[in-house]
């Protein structure tokens, strides 16, 4: 599409015209499963309820590897008692030596997640912008995870630009939050963990499902979801789930449009094989745009004014980012035996982004009007393919129960990017951008990234003791060629974990546990020798809880986590960096999650951590400070929902939570704070029959307040209120 044409589709004719288009698009999809469900309605259960029922008749083998399907069976309402996020095979969180946090199906769908973001905000040590509606930000531990987001067990790679897969959380079935490094298993990664995305896959009893959202900022929202068997011996099962969406954003000029849509098959052709082929097509026409404003005017004084979060600080003329990606792949599972089976997951996924904006950087001059502007025009084209391979062994020796996996992985991602930039200056509280050229992509570049890794993992179980020994060998190569010129690094890393647990018969658990992580980081220093990987490693101590006859986990953890081979700045070479930084965070986690009756839904969590440059260059300012990373001292949250089962009002429910976010720095040199926040969330529902009526509230009292800052000229507001009802029919 031109500037001319994007320029013209901002006119309001055009704008009513997008908006009928995207309202014809959600009454289709919703239309196209209505017309399913007239054929199917008569012979399929009803009720939600119901469905839970036929789940429970006819749960999948053991050995079926349909992923969530060893997850599920512990799963009732917002509490997991088993993962395998932690260790990639069907493990009780109780035994596995780490903090793993599941935010359930039922946890999203009573908080009418939006984004991934939204979805893990009440998962402790865990901080996002849920504002930015182009990527997910999460940081974990103090520790971003960029690159550290999976989906059905395999990495959802990138590069260092802005082509990045996103999933919607309704085409999940759970996430699964591992803080803690994870190199042992998945390879390279962040020290502070990784978000594993579990797909909604297709289910051995019928159901179906229709949606309508309608919100604040004009957000309106269909979304269906079918699956069932196709044949009477349930050897063959489908799903497909749909969504599309149009909405404004609390930011003028900032718009969010989606048609996604996931379709699956499983193939269970006996009780010891499973074959799930996956696909999905998403079209995101406008993804959204970030928006940095500058400290003073927001959380400082400014002798200008107020900048608000409604403030477009872009020219909503040229900015865009349009998305559209695709993904096919498979599951596979065979048992060969009580002691052996075998699994392959494989993707492989596509995207393709347009994305031009003009957005703040630099520093704000003395009139506290000027600031630098960075305009950026990329054009990108991401492919990445995975597969990884186990062979997993349950077996004895002598009075010791082992569980055996050894694996081996291929990760591969390419990025073919056209971009272009250039700096200037804004007038932030008058932005004229008429003099401000349009910015060619005229610099090529290709990036090529591959990971091999190698591992096994032994879990042994000796009368009420598990110790879990780990390790990995990796192998990693990087080739950058831009305009021409090539650049290429090959790193290895060997990294290794163990963890101990100890049961007792009232449940407690507690354990202690020590893993290594690896990243590996390109470029090279002024003598041109190529940057090592970064090392992380982390020493943790927990207690988690299961009470014998609740639906209750309660989890406590204490850690200390350190990353080396930190860039820093070369003092005597300006412009240069070397890799002498480290970076060190301590803290303390607390959750609980607890159904304490049918109705009646809790949860609960604390986290402190204390995060420090312990190493730096001798003139960094950033050293003995704590990162600009939007990670408080302390976080606090708690979510409380019920739902009456008798009387007159039965089907009748409420809820609520409360999210308190420390105080944070704001730039390396920790010049300036970023205060606190207290926010509340509420929900209203009603469930008659086949329908459930909601309408949640986020930020329910409209506080604005800036989420965090890099610097002075580049602070986030966080989200406003937003209000959502949803009109949700199943049978």
């Amino acid at each position: 599409m031109t500037i001319e044409g994007m320029v013209e589709m901002s006119g309001r004719g055009s704008k009513r015209m997008r908006k009928t288009r995207w309202a014809m698009a959600t009454m289709w999809l919703t239309a196209a499963a209505a017309a399913h469900a007239q054929g199917a309605g008569e012979t399929t259960q009803t009720g939600g309820a119901n469905a839970a029922e036929g789940a429970d008749k006819n749960t999948l083998p053991a050995v079926v590897v349909s992923a969530g399907s060893g997850d599920d069976k512990e799963t009732f309402g917002y509490v997991a008692k088993r993962s395998t996020a932690g260790s990639k095979t069907d493990t009780p969180l109780i035994r596995t030596p780490q903090s793993v946090s599941v935010v359930t199906r039922e946890q999203m769908d009573a908080q009418a997640a939006q984004t991934l973001d939204a979805a893990i905000r009440y998962v402790p040590g865990v901080t996002t912008q849920d504002n930015d509606t182009r990527f997910d930000q999460i940081t974990v531990r103090g520790f971003s995870l960029d690159s550290d987001t999976y989906l059905d067990g395999l990495r959802l790679m990138r590069t260092t630009w802005y082509a990045s897969p996103r999933i919607d959380p309704y085409f999940l079935d759970r996430i699964d939050v591992v803080r803690g490094p994870v190199s042992v298993l998945y390879g390279q990664g962040s020290p502070g963990g990784a978000v594993l995305m579990t797909s909604k896959l297709p289910t051995a009893y019928p159901f179906h499902e229709l949606q309508v959202q309608i919100g604040s900022d004009n957000r309106y929202q269909g979304m269906f979801d079918l699956s069932g068997p196709v044949d009477k011996d349930g050897t063959i099962l489908y799903r497909v789930t749909g969504l599309a969406r149009d909405a404004d954003s609390q930011t003028d000029h900032i718009k969010e449009q989606r048609l996604a849509i996931a379709p699956s098959v499983t193939f269970r052709p006996d009780r010891n094989t499973s074959f799930t082929l996956l696909g999905s097509y998403q079209y995101d026409p406008q993804g959204g745009l970030f928006n940095p404003v500058p400290a003073a005017g927001t959380i400082l004084p400014n002798i200008n004014g107020h900048i608000s979060s409604h403030d477009y600080l872009g020219d909503p003329n040229t900015d865009r980012l349009k998305r559209q990606q695709f993904s096919i792949g498979y599951l596979f599972e065979h048992a060969f035996s009580d002691t052996w089976k075998i699994r392959q997951n494989v993707r492989y996924l596509h995207q393709d982004i347009q994305y031009y904006q003009n957005s703040l950087f630099g520093s704000l001059a003395d009139d506290q009007r000027t600031a630098g502007l960075f305009t950026n025009n990329n054009d990108e084209h991401l492919t990445n393919f995975s597969v990884d391979t186990q062979a997993e062994a349950k077996f004895d020796t002598g009075a010791v129960n082992h569980t055996v996996l050894f694996g081996f992985d291929v990760q591969r991602v390419m990025d073919r990017i056209s971009r272009g930039f250039s700096l200037g200056t804004i007038d932030i509280f008058a932005p004229d951008y008429s003099n401000v050229a349009f910015v060619p992509d005229s610099t090529k570049q290709y990036i090529a990234q591959t990971q091999y890794g190698l591992y096994a993992q032994d879990q042994l179980r000796y009368k009420r003791w598990t110790l879990t020994l780990g390790a990995r060998q990796d192998w990693a190569r990087n080739s950058n060629t831009t305009d021409g010129v090539g650049t290429l690094s090959q790193q290895h890393a060997f990294t290794w974990r163990a963890g101990l647990n100890y049961e007792f018969e009232s449940g407690i658990a507690p354990y202690v546990s020590f893993a290594k992580s690896f990243q590996p980081v390109a470029g090279a220093n002024f003598d041109g020798s190529p940057f090592q990987p970064t090392r992380g490693k982390q020493y943790e101590v927990g207690v988690k809880y299961q009470p014998k006859g609740y639906n209750a986990v309660f989890t406590v953890a204490a850690f200390d986590l350190r990353q080396q081979n930190v860039q820093t700045s070369d003092d005597a070479h300006p412009g240069f960096t070397n890799q002498t930084g480290e970076i060190r965070s301590r803290g303390f986690e607390a959750e609980a999650r607890i159904g304490l009756t049918e109705g009646l839904n809790l949860i609960a969590s604390y986290a402190f951590l204390n995060q420090r440059v312990t190493a730096a260059g001798a003139d960094d300012p950033s050293l003995n400070k704590r990162p600009p990373s939007g990670n408080p001292t302390n976080m606090a949250s708690i979510w409380l929902d019920y739902t009456l089962h008798a009387g007159n009002l039965r089907g009748l429910g409420f809820g609520g939570g409360a999210r308190y976010i420390g105080t944070t720095y704001g730039d390396s040199g920790n010049t300036f704070q970023v205060p606190s926040h207290f926010l509340v969330d509420a929900v209203v529902h009603y469930d008659v029959r086949n329908w459930r009526f909601a309408v949640n509230a986020n930020n329910l009292f409209n506080r604005q307040y800036i989420a965090y800052c890099t610097n002075s000229v580049q602070c986030y507001y966080g989200s406003d209120r937003s209000v959502i009802g949803t009109a949700r029919y199943q049978w």
